[in-house]
């Protein structure tokens, strides 16, 4: 039978874990289980009692609703081994846990804080890379636009439509797009650039063994149909041909994709693909 000196161990056992102090039920399983072993009750016995009915504890309500009123304000930290971190606080400085004391826990300045301890969840660890990746290709979009200053002294850039917009309002529709939008309008930025550095017969080979690298085309069947607003004048020499003028609708047929203007291909294969391409030039020869 324990003496009442080895049952206070048991509980200042108990008082030590701040999820399971305080709960009648747990006094009880802990007086229990001291009462029934058979050898003197020493510090390592008590570790053993409390590892063997740790299982049965019951947690204690006002704990249970601090840490969930905490991780709902902060969900990157819902994990239990931040639940030890934070538990590991309280046992060293004896306070009881609530939300404001969890709280405070993340305030800087405070001489507890265990921000740099905490662990992100691996939802707020992919947000928090997505959202660093957006911003890198926000710099990198913006940083890439090259405004001129037009007759009323306004910022503006030239689309790809061929219009002018102003700076500000292209760099606001930027930083709005997505993540998927921004990968996408990088990706094809990097493919015109691609273009743009290829010589004729470069170009040429691009299209006929189709090496563009983004898959992100737009659809342009075999037989053409497609409209597309030339931003230059096209190869006019024959006379018997409609001419391709800037700015006017020219449905891409192989006759037509062979006298645009050299600019106006590149964009072309990067807009729809260089496989598309070459099977509407392919069909041409047919």
């Amino acid at each position: 039978m324990a003496t009442n000196r080895e049952v206070q161990m048991g509980f200042d056992v108990l008082d030590a874990v701040p999820r399971f102090r305080r709960v009648e039920a747990n006094v009880k399983l802990m007086s229990d289980a001291i009462h029934a072993e058979n050898k003197k009750i020493t510090p390592e016995v008590l570790g053993q009692i409390f590892n063997r009915i740790k299982p049965q504890l019951a947690v204690n309500g006002e704990y249970a609703e601090a840490y969930r009123v905490f991780f709902e304000r902060h969900p990157e930290y819902a994990l239990e081994c931040n639940m030890m971190i934070l538990d590991g606080v309280f046992f060293r400085n004896g306070a009881t846990v609530t939300t404001d004391n969890l709280e405070e826990l993340l305030l800087p300045g405070n001489p507890h804080n265990v921000l740099d301890q905490l662990c992100l969840t691996a939802e707020a660890r992919q947000a928090q890379a997505e959202e660093a990746e957006r911003q890198s290709i926000i710099s990198n979009l913006v940083g890439g636009l090259k405004p001129v200053v037009d007759e009323r002294g306004r910022k503006v850039l030239t689309n790809r439509s061929g219009f002018r917009v102003l700076y500000a309002a292209e760099v606001e529709r930027i930083k709005a797009l997505p993540l998927e939008g921004l990968r996408q309008l990088r990706d094809e930025k990097a493919e015109k650039k691609r273009l743009q550095q290829m010589s004729p017969a470069e170009l040429r080979q691009a299209v006929r063994t189709n090496q563009p690298s983004s898959s992100r085309y737009e659809q342009l069947s075999d037989d053409g149909g497609a409209v597309y607003y030339p931003k230059h004048d096209g190869n006019n020499s024959s006379r018997n041909l409609e001419p391709i003028l800037a700015g006017d609708p020219v449905e891409l047929t192989a006759l037509n994709i062979k006298r645009l203007h050299r600019d106006d291909l590149h964009d072309v294969i990067r807009r729809f693909g260089a496989d598309a391409v070459n099977a509407v030039l392919a069909k041409g020869r047919n």
